[in-house]
């Protein structure tokens, strides 16, 4: 019988946000929403801003996640999600999202198109974007 869980951890620059047993990942991938569930092929992936949604090995989900970007490596018995920076839906302040967001729309449209400013800043607006969704819904 193939083995129905794996490790996931999820760690930023300052702390370990999850490190259990799940049934399934489902992450912003550079190339689209990717669902990992045991014993995937391997793959290493760029992270864009967005949820990573868990389903513990219990069957029931966790917080959702908010990744501002970062990277996923999959091997068949462990996922690792190392994200810029990230926040669980009880951590984040829908007011300082709304902030962040007008201040990241503010300067991509004073960055000029293409430069490293404007790729920031759209970075930092889907980066608020995902934490409001998020922090709105109380997931």
């Amino acid at each position: 019988m193939a083995n129905t869980t794996y490790t996931l951890d999820v760690v930023t620059p300052e702390r370990v946000m999850l490190s259990d047993q799940v049934i399934s990942t489902v992450a912003p991938g550079s190339e689209g929403v990717l669902e990992v569930l045991a014993e995937h092929a391997p793959l290493m992936t760029e992270l864009v801003a967005g949820e990573v949604r868990v389903t513990l090995a219990d069957g029931r989900t966790t917080s959702h996640i908010v990744v501002s970007g970062g990277f996923m490596e999959v091997s068949m018995t462990r996922t690792t999600i190392l994200a810029d920076s990230a926040e669980r839906v009880d951590e984040i302040d829908v007011t300082r999202a709304e902030e962040d967001l007008a201040a990241a729309r503010r300067l991509l449209a004073e960055a000029e198109q293409g430069s490293p400013e404007a790729l920031r800043a759209q970075q930092a607006e889907t980066y608020a974007e995902a934490k409001l969704r998020v922090g709105r819904d109380g997931r």
